[in-house]
């Protein structure tokens, strides 16, 4: 199959009825218990959707398809900006899908395409998590940073530094661009979605050693845990 430049992707499979999950995606006040801080949702072809996801993010959209129990699209106020939900029922549960599609991802860096990726991840498993034990875990993601921008270490383990942030915690610490993060506490820093999950496990304040290697040499860094710069 053909990659689509201009397309994202994410998937899990959830173990619930299919119209529980239809309706925990196109309803405000199940949206709500999972996903968004606030919803306004006009569910028809045409009508309006307003989506506050936490942490200062907010999408605002149309209803350009609906194929009941089955799949809904959402496309941005500007036309470029287009997001593919669809639910397939499976062996063991419903696969529920959720694309993305516009002009500009080609031209995004692997760092903004990883995060817009993590975050989907999160917002998924968090479905999953109050639909199949009624555990809602929003409380417990973005909760902590360093300070850093980064991407997986292509073709090697570990994250590459892109930028650190002035006066953060990875700034007094020494941490610099180029700088390749490969372990946190002893852990193996696999890539992206692994160093930001690790990371989150750590108590705000606390302090972690990382393995660094910079400029050719394997370091060992002390650095502190800062709190997400964004509340919920």
């Amino acid at each position: 199959m053909k990659k689509i430049e201009n397309s994202i992707k994410r998937q899990i499979v959830v173990h619930a009825p299919l119209k529980q999950v239809w309706d925990a995606l196109t309803k405000p006040e199940h949206l709500n218990n999972w996903y968004t801080k606030n919803a306004d949702i006009d569910f028809c072809i045409g009508g309006s959707c307003y989506m506050n996801h936490g942490w200062g993010a907010t999408s605002e959209g149309v209803f350009t398809e609906i194929d009941p129990m089955n799949r809904f699209v959402i496309r941005s106020q500007d036309g470029d900006f287009t997001t593919i939900t669809s639910l397939e029922k499976v062996e063991n549960g419903i696969l529920v899908s959720i694309e993305y599609q516009a002009s500009f991802i080609s031209e995004m860096n692997q760092s903004t395409k990883e995060n817009m990726l993590f975050g989907t991840s999160q917002f998924l498993e968090n479905l999953k998590s109050v639909y199949e034990t009624g555990i809602d875990n929003r409380a417990k993601i973005w909760r902590t940073w360093i300070g850093i921008s980064h991407t997986t270490n292509d073709g090697n383990r570990g994250i590459k530094v892109l930028h650190v942030k002035e006066g953060s915690v990875a700034a007094a610490a020494g941490i610099e661009p180029e700088d390749i993060i490969l372990e946190m506490d002893g852990e193996e820093i696999e890539g992206y979605e692994s160093f930001e999950r690790i990371l989150n496990e750590k108590d705000i304040n606390s302090n972690v050693l990382l393995t660094i290697e910079s400029n050719s040499e394997k370091v060992h860094v002390n650095c502190l845990v800062d709190a997400y710069p964004v509340p919920y």
